[in-house]
Order: structure tokens, then sequence, then C-alpha cells
């Protein structure tokens, strides 16, 4: 199932990178979008995302700032440390509190990453289509299994961070906009 989703998923990324991408970035967007689905995929199997591929998109990022928003580099960095910040301090947080882990530091290395795509102001569209999209997911799954949710079953956050970084890039300031 994950791979004909994976499939769909790279034809998709494709075609809404043609259509929605910023002028100039195709080639990067695409890039970045299946960086972002090789994520999901991982994340989805294995509950991890990858330093490398996390790099990746950051690294990506950082090419795609220097060849068509130079001007704009600092509100990228501030979205790279910002996002990375954001969810570094949620998972501290909440181990400290509840004495288990309950986010995983690939999460905070991926919003950073998808920070340096979309700055700074563009972090809480990112976080609140992730949260409800995961949301939607997780009840979806428990009604159609028709088992109860499990508050020790581990969810996967990194793809709904990919689908939130994808969506936020093409379309986009949604909530703030940009500066």
């Amino acid at each position: 199932m994950i791979q004909l989703l994976s499939a769909v998923g790279v034809i998709a990324i494709g075609a809404s990178a043609w259509l929605f991408a910023p002028p100039g970035t195709f080639v990067l967007s695409c890039a970045f979008g299946w960086t972002l689905l090789a994520l999901a995929v991982v994340d989805l199997k294995r509950y991890i995302l990858p330093d490398p591929l996390n790099l990746l998109v950051a690294l990506l990022g950082v090419v795609m700032v220097a060849l068509t928003r130079p001007h704009a580099w600092l509100e990228h960095l501030i979205g790279g440390v910002a996002g990375f910040t954001v969810l570094l301090s949620v998972e501290l947080y909440y181990r400290h509190f509840k004495g288990r882990n309950g986010l995983g530091r690939g999460d905070a290395k991926l919003l950073g990453a998808i920070g340096i795509w979309v700055g700074w102001t563009r972090l809480p569209d990112i976080l609140i289509i992730a949260a409800l999209s995961g949301l939607i997911a997780v009840l979806t799954v428990a009604m159609a299994s028709r088992k109860a949710i499990d508050g020790g079953q581990p969810i996967a956050f990194g793809p709904w961070l990919a689908l939130a970084g994808w969506i936020a890039w093409l379309s986009g300031p949604i909530l703030v906009s940009a500066v």
C-alpha cells in the first residue's frame, strides 16, 4: 500500500510543482518534494526521520534561497532556527513532565529544514496543518479499525510535517503574511 501511495506521490509532487511552485524553482521544488516523500515513507515504516534526508532538505533550501531569494536570507535562516527550536522545546518539555519521549528529534530537524524553505512566517501554517492532518489520520484509522486510540501507540508525525511543508511551500502564506 505504501509503495502505491509513494508512486502516486512522486507523480503528484511533480505535477503540483509544475503548477504551483514559485517561478524558477521547479527542479529544486521537485527535489524538495521527493525528499519530503522519502522522509514520510521512512517515518511511517520505522518511526524515524534519517538525518541525511533532513540534511538534504536543509541543503536544498539553502541552495533555493541563494539562487532565488538572496535578499530574504535572514527570514529563511530564522525559519530554520525557529522551526527546530519550537519542536525541540516541545520534545524536551514533554520528556521532562511525562518522563518519556513524545516527539523525536528528527521532527525538530525536519521542521527546521522546512523552515529554511518557507521562512519563519509560514511555521504557524505548517504546525496547524500538520497537527490537524495527523489528528484526522489517527482518528480515521482508529474508526476504520474499530480500535480505541491508545496513548502508548507511537504515531509518525514526520509525514504530516512533510505534507504541511509541501502545502506551505506551494501555497504561500496562509495565516501570517510574508514580511
